[in-house]
């Protein structure tokens, strides 16, 4: 009968199935590959976002350079820059530099609450003018504008200018986090 009988450690070897330790392990490893699986769910989604918002900053400033190309040369720059007072139908009448952009939000901080923002090359503290001497690389400036051939350091080309640097930017804050379009084009008077 000794013969017969297992002792209780072959009994153990002989049974099957899975031990505690082994199943905690295996539901450890599943619960990490469900939330990488998650997690790259919503990298996925905020980059999508992104994309999408991209998109609307893009052609948002696409169109506002569509709008000032539109204008009447001379008047483009006086109706799309930072001073209303001297907007060619008066004071306050023209569009102005600052536009929103339906979907966007703007960053926290922002004063004038808008997104999008029209640029020229005019001197800081002095959006009525623009001047051939203001750097700004992303314009190609300093550059002569006025085609005399020759840059003048102050002086101030409202009206008779013949080409027009312009930049539009857009900055936003979302979920996905911040994000920034900017386009820069010349328009030329090409009588």
């Amino acid at each position: 009968m000794a013969g017969n009988q297992r002792s209780p450690w072959r009994r153990r070897v002989g049974r099957r199935g899975f031990t505690l330790v082994e199943l905690a392990f295996g539901i450890t490893i599943l619960i990490v590959g469900v939330l990488g699986f998650a997690q790259t769910l919503v990298s996925m989604e905020r980059a999508q976002m992104r994309t999408r918002e991209a998109g609307r900053a893009t052609e948002a400033a696409r169109a506002m350079l569509e709008r000032i190309q539109a204008e009447a040369f001379p008047e483009a720059f006086r109706r799309y820059n930072d001073l209303p007072d001297d907007d060619p139908g008066g004071a306050g009448t023209a569009p102005g530099a600052l536009f929103a952009v339906p979907g966007l939000s703007p960053r926290p901080g922002d004063a004038d609450g808008f997104v999008g923002r029209v640029i020229f090359p005019s001197p800081p503290g002095s959006p009525g003018e623009l001047r051939e001497s203001v750097v700004d690389a992303a314009l190609g400036m300093p550059r002569d504008l006025n085609g005399d051939g020759v840059i003048h350091a102050t002086a101030s080309y409202a009206t008779d200018y013949e080409i027009l640097p312009v930049r539009v930017r857009v900055e936003w804050l979302s979920a996905a986090g911040a994000g920034q379009v900017e386009l820069s084009t010349v328009l030329g008077n090409y009588r």
